[in-house]
């Protein structure tokens, strides 16, 4: 996950919740378990080949099922394939049965094509999507067909029949088989998306699910929408809960509100509400992975090119009061942009983010002489910027603390902040329309590669035009020429977050997202990924009314 973007960082917080109906008895005097849960973002596509936010990403892991999913421990298990992949001596081929019994929601079966086409897809030009990468850094020849030189049709994936699929890598990939849990790597069914053309995966109608639940009353821009327990899929029976309501509510007052008059299960707190309610029995702080950061626009005719000042504004924040007064949800204050125990030395056990150190942190005198240095660079005295917000509360009290922050520090700095729902942010991220916009990133799989890949000048993710030689060739040394050799390729990846953050500055990690939150007794099964989607929503029980 998730594994990109912008997302963010609005931060895309997930409020899950259940009304005090669930349990209870509906008008056709069957007992349904029923839940509502909330999202602090509008739903942008169920298309798998163009998603970029949370609430998308979200969507998708509920309602569409790749090869394998995660469980709760965050391990790999099948899903549409029946069993773990074989895999050959030199650990690059990979063969994958798939089960019979998997089926779309139109009661066709899922087959090897399905995944061909979703895959070919994937990395065509013109259809293929910013994660392409995933593809063209594993897939042989993924890379010469993102670049034209070939035709999809010889990617490096054969279906011999339609239940078998053989996957060439270009090189051994230890996490290969939890990349497949991610949404890119789902299948799309041919016919039913070239019948829908351009409409496919823009309200729930024009979509084929094959996923735990179907999605019903969604379109574009809709603020409302539910998952529906799946009748077609193949593991139906241990789906417990018949129906998910979904409500986008941006404000976490409104939520608490809900949450203390028994409407809601489950809700995600912040700032205030995480101190208010931190002895509360209810009361609960999971570990993330997730980081908020802010995106310094580097293209051309934009102030943030010049490094000086992308220095200043990065070295003026301090994280340690932002996290304590704005977020107050046991956040941690960022020291770099991969995240404390995600991964660990292949040789030594130490932890990436301990070994790297501090990359950024607070220093007002070092901030003030950068400041001064792109000034005269600049031959400015006032430097104004447009900062993008999603419009949720805990984005515009970022942007207006952090804003606020950076201006003290650096007198004659002045920002425009532009708040926005998620679609139209995303419009205008993605536009290059910005000078800052804040974004959280969640890693995609168990590497940390998964938050240092995206700024290769190749990278199609790299929305903040970042261009740097010496990184493309360390992120390329990991990837390829030092991709057998753990502790080269893990060197690699230290030089290459030392040279993002600490040279180059081309963004400013803020924090490493802790979720805290209040969820009523009744509720159980919702789980929390450290990497891919943010949750799985098929393992939730309702215990019933008494």
């Amino acid at each position: 996950m998730k594994k990109f973007f912008v997302i963010s960082a609005l931060a895309l917080l997930l409020f899950v919740t259940g009304c005090n109906s669930v349990g209870k008895t509906e008008s056709n005097e069957s007992k349904k378990a029923i839940v509502h849960f909330t999202e602090p973002a509008e739903l942008l596509t169920l298309d798998t080949t163009q998603e970029e936010d949370f609430t998308s990403f979200n969507a998708q892991n509920q309602v569409l099922e790749g090869l394998y999913q995660l469980n709760e421990k965050d391990e790999a298990i099948p899903a549409v394939a029946k069993a773990l992949p074989e895999i050959s001596e030199d650990k690059q081929t990979y063969t994958i049965s798939l089960r019979e019994e998997a089926k779309w929601s139109n009661g066709k079966p899922v087959t090897a094509a399905d995944f061909l086409y979703a895959w070919r897809r994937a990395v065509t030009p013109g259809t293929a999507p910013s994660y392409a990468s995933l593809f063209v850094s594993s897939i042989k020849n993924a890379d010469a067909i993102y670049q034209g030189k070939m035709k999809p049709e010889e990617l490096g994936v054969e279906a011999p029949d339609e239940h078998t699929l053989v996957i060439q890598l270009i090189k051994p990939i230890p996490y290969f088989t939890s990349l497949l849990t991610f949404e890119t790597f789902f299948p799309i069914n041919q016919a039913f998306a070239e019948t829908q053309g351009s409409d496919y995966g823009t309200s729930a109608k024009t979509t084929l699910y094959n996923g735990p639940f179907v999605l019903e009353g969604w379109e574009q821009n809709a603020d409302t929408w539910k998952y529906v327990k799946n009748p077609d899929y193949w593991d139906n029976k241990n789906v417990k809960v018949d129906e998910i309501q979904t409500t986008v509510v941006k404000s976490t007052s409104t939520a608490v509100n809900l949450y203390q008059t028994d409407e809601l299960d489950r809700v995600v707190l912040d700032g205030e509400f995480s101190k208010q309610y931190k002895n509360d029995p209810d009361f609960q702080n999971q570990n993330d992975t997730k980081m908020g950061y802010l995106r310094f626009n580097q293209g051309t005719g934009k102030a943030l090119a010049n490094l000086n000042l992308r220095k200043a504004i990065a070295l003026a924040i301090d994280r340690e009061t932002f996290v304590k007064n704005i977020l107050g949800d046991g956040s941690i204050a960022a020291e770099g942009f991969v995240p404390q125990h995600f991964v660990q030395n292949p040789k030594t056990g130490e932890d990436f983010r301990k070994e790297n150190g501090v990359q950024q942190t607070f220093d007002k005198t070092a901030a003030q002489k950068a400041y001064t240095e792109a000034k005269k660079e600049l031959n400015k005295d006032e430097i104004t910027l447009v900062y993008l917000s999603k419009d949720t509360d805990t984005e515009k009290k970022t942007a207006e603390y952090l804003a606020s922050q950076i201006a003290e520090v650096l007198p004659g700095i002045k920002f425009e902040i532009t708040t926005l729902p998620s679609n139209n942010l995303q419009e205008r991220y993605l536009a290059g329309d910005y000078d800052i916009a804040f974004g959280q990133w969640m890693p995609d799989f168990k590497d940390a590669s998964t938050f240092l890949d995206m700024f290769a000048s190749t990278s199609g993710l790299n929305h903040v035009n970042y261009k740097n030689p010496t990184y493309d060739q360390l992120i390329q040394a990991a990837s390829e020429t030092d991709a057998a050799n753990e502790e080269k390729r893990w060197s690699d990846l230290l030089q290459a977050e030392q040279l993002l953050l600490a040279e180059d500055y081309t963004i400013a990690p803020i924090y490493q997202q802790q979720t805290a939150l209040l969820q009523k007794k009744q509720i159980s099964g919702v789980v929390k990924h450290a990497f891919g989607s943010p949750y799985s929503f098929k393992y939730i029980q309702v215990e019933e009314a008494k």
